[in-house]
């Protein structure tokens, strides 16, 4: 989702329980589901621990997949703070009243190998534009470096970060730790992205509707890069 900034801190939270699941992934887990690094060559360093998610990244009605059962009871207090985030807000209270609580699309676990990088890119499609793309570092260092639009920081451990997935954006771990965030996505129904209510301000935004901005074929200005 587009917003007037590169990086916006929501919150922190505990990250020990969520590391302490985190060590108990083995290798095999992490290379089990290859399809992120296949189908995006920026994300060829990284392996992947799929908790709710569906490769035709669909807006609603996301797949809860089976390792979420063993993570839920340590994630239920970063879900909780980053829904309260957003429905909570001025926005999110008028949205609810028409139509219906936040939900999370997508929850991932992503692991960023030592010495390895994400080239810059932004995200495209229809749902992960119109998502707010939240990441929560659980294993981390401080040479592990992400860019947003114009900005580089250390993101820490525990710290709940939504990042402007509408610009530019990289990572390089510079260090020996391999770096593990948790990624999520989360949609407020109804909610349009700043190009939906420039372009089409009185039609709700929707793949057909915004096709054109969602592949970035109209550049997306309302909130440019400072």
């Amino acid at each position: 989702m587009n917003f007037d900034g590169n990086f916006l801190e929501i919150g922190r939270v505990d990250p020990e329980p969520l590391r302490e699941l985190v060590a108990s992934i083995s290798d095999d887990e992490w290379n089990s589901d290859p399809f992120r690094q296949k189908r995006y060559e920026v994300h060829r360093d990284t392996q992947t621990v799929p908790l709710v998610f569906d490769p035709d990244f669909r807006h609603s009605h996301p797949t809860r997949l089976p390792k979420l059962q063993q993570f839920e009871p340590v994630l239920r207090p970063i879900l909780g703070l980053v829904a309260d985030h957003f429905e909570e807000s001025e926005l999110g209270r008028s949205l609810i009243e028409q139509f219906g609580l936040g939900y999370f699309v997508r929850a991932t676990l992503v692991r960023l190998v030592a010495g390895g990088s994400i080239a810059a890119h932004t995200d495209n499609n229809f749902s992960l534009v119109h998502s707010h793309r939240v990441h929560v570092p659980i294993v981390t260092d401080p040479d592990v470096l992400f860019t947003v639009g114009s900005e580089t920081k250390n993101l820490d451990a525990g710290h709940v970060y939504e990042i402007n997935n509408r610009r530019m954006h990289s990572v390089a771990n510079n260090s020996g730790t391999d770096r593990v965030h948790l990624i999520l996505d989360f949609v407020l129904p109804g909610e349009q992205c700043c190009c939906g209510r420039k372009l089409h301000p009185s039609t709700l935004c929707s793949p057909q509707a915004c096709r054109d901005t969602d592949h970035l074929q109209v550049a997306c200005t309302c909130y440019p890069e400072q």
